[in-house]
């Protein structure tokens, strides 16, 4: 007599036999990644990126074209395919680069500040006019729509209110900038009056040379000592002139590059949508030599920040270039992350295939770590691919860890938000830290941030944990999303008209 074996039993091997593929493929897999990056070759570009020789890759340096060349050299041996609109593996622009005035004046009624002592430029160029002066308040958006500033000086106070510290005041200003430009105003001055603004360091800031992409969105903007109260009590006469000179801004013109190439997906669908795998590669350059952990240097080698992210990119190229996922995956070192985001500002509004084939942005950049058992994923449960982190993690035995200091708002200070910003999930995979102790920040913008001193295994387990997390989202078959309520789903509705 033929024995009946229960329903419930049969589900319990179906998912047993499920779960022994799904392990068995995984497998497979980590055992692929391993074979085709062993320590020796999957870390030759974190060594070569962060030698000394490069110089610290600043953006504005000649050595940065080298590490440039080096990337997309690495690109054409993996046999990657060009992006459209780019030559060599570049895709080319170029960045204007500030080094504001040392010299004029801002004379309002009886009063006259001197810039570099009450006036400091944070925009534009060379500018002499006269004209009359908005004072709008803080300057919110609500205050622009009220005022009429077409063709006049327009005067806000600093940041956007009282109660916020100085660092987040200054992040305003790019806004207001906007504002003032699209209302037709000639110039934008914030008045600081507290007394305990630190005015030398503000001074040193507002001297280095700063960098600007779009032209049409610069505008003369400057911060104003008026710790006295001066020009608040001036502004009490609504009809009042002024005249804006500032002379001698230093400009020079870089050619940037942003080094890139795909491949294609193999799933006749799947393919038509993009992942990106994303780094930055300029870093410091050098400063004036000091002692630094016992050692004369003048080199930010940049091993962590973030020599360390574009071997990963690198590795993850050299993997799928062998064994490509379902999706299509674009392989991008940006430039000039370090003095703006300016290399995926540029890619965000220059993208080299339309933005709604772009699903997802799996960025990598590092301050440093102080846990060699986690990786810190800056937005792990702000999309759908959370899961996906923790599973290639946990694979080479590291535990996936939101970002601990979310007060710092690190999600949008890197290269991923300018691609967040237009809809694309796009977090950020990070070296393991759990706040930003004296172990992080030793390291994190230091000369000793070298290879040197870094962990080498803990790198290994990092750079294959980033490629699996890769693989996993390339090959789901959903495609990937917000989380419902985050502040970029809208746009991801917009973008895929979802």
């Amino acid at each position: 007599m033929e024995k009946i074996i229960p329903v419930k039993r049969i589900v319990l091997i179906a998912c047993f036999c499920i779960i022994t593929f799904s392990s068995i493929a995984q497998s497979n897999i980590q055992e692929d990644i391993d074979q085709i990056n062993t320590p020796s070759i999957a870390l030759a570009p974190l060594r070569f990126l962060a030698s000394d020789e490069l110089m610290g890759r600043a953006t504005a340096r000649p050595e940065i074209n080298i590490a440039a060349r080096y990337i997309s050299e690495a690109f054409r041996s993996m046999q990657l395919k060009e992006c459209p609109n780019t030559t060599d593996y570049f895709q080319n622009f170029n960045i204007k680069m500030i080094t504001p005035a040392t010299g004029g004046t801002f004379a309002i009624g009886n009063e006259t500040y001197q810039t570099g002592t009450n006036v400091f430029q944070l925009n534009g160029e060379d500018i002499n006019v006269t004209s009359p002066v908005v004072y709008i308040g803080f300057g919110s958006k609500e205050d622009f729509d009220k005022a009429d500033i077409k063709g006049k000086i327009v005067i806000t106070d600093f940041g956007l209110d009282d109660t916020s510290g100085f660092r987040k005041r200054l992040s305003a200003t790019p806004g207001k900038n906007k504002l003032a430009k699209e209302k037709g105003a000639i110039a934008l001055i914030q008045r600081i009056d507290e007394h305990n603004v630190p005015w030398n360091a503000l001074k040193q800031f507002t001297s280095r040379e700063h960098a600007v992409t779009d032209e049409n969105e610069v505008l003369p903007s400057f911060l104003l000592n008026d710790s006295a109260g001066t020009l608040k009590t001036l502004l009490q006469n609504k009809l009042l002139n002024a005249t804006l000179t500032i002379t001698d801004t230093q400009i020079n013109t870089v050619k940037a590059k942003n080094v890139m190439g795909y491949i294609e997906g193999t799933d006749p669908q799947l393919k038509k949508q993009f992942i990106i795998l994303s780094a930055h590669y300029d870093h410091l350059g050098v400063a004036k030599p000091k002692m630094e952990e016992g050692k004369l240097d003048s080199i930010y080698n940049g091993a962590r920040d973030n020599a360390i992210g574009v071997t990963a990119v690198m590795d993850a190229a050299r993997y799928f270039a062998q064994h490509p996922p379902e999706r299509s995956v674009i392989f991008i070192a940006y430039t000039a992350e370090e003095i703006g985001e300016i290399g995926s500002k540029y890619f965000a509004a220059h993208p080299v295939i339309p933005l709604n084939q772009i699903v997802y942005n799996l960025n990598i950049d590092n301050a440093s770590y102080n846990d060699t058992t986690i990786v810190t994923v800056v937005g792990l449960d702000r999309t759908s691919a959370g899961n996906d982190f923790k599973k290639a993690c946990a694979a080479y035995g590291l535990t996936a860890v939101p970002d601990p200091v979310p007060e710092q708002n690190l999600f949008d200070r890197s290269d991923n938000v300018n691609l967040a910003e237009k809809g694309v999930p796009a977090p950020t995979f990070s070296l393991g830290f759990t706040s930003f102790d004296s172990t992080v920040t030793n390291r994190y913008h230091q000369m000793s941030d070298e290879v040197g001193n870094f962990n080498l295994s803990y790198a290994m387990k990092y750079i294959k944990a980033f490629i699996l997390s890769a693989k996993y989202i390339a090959d789901e078959k959903t495609q990937p999303t917000w989380m419902k309520g985050d502040k970029y789903e809208p746009a991801w509705k917009s973008l895929f008209q979802k």
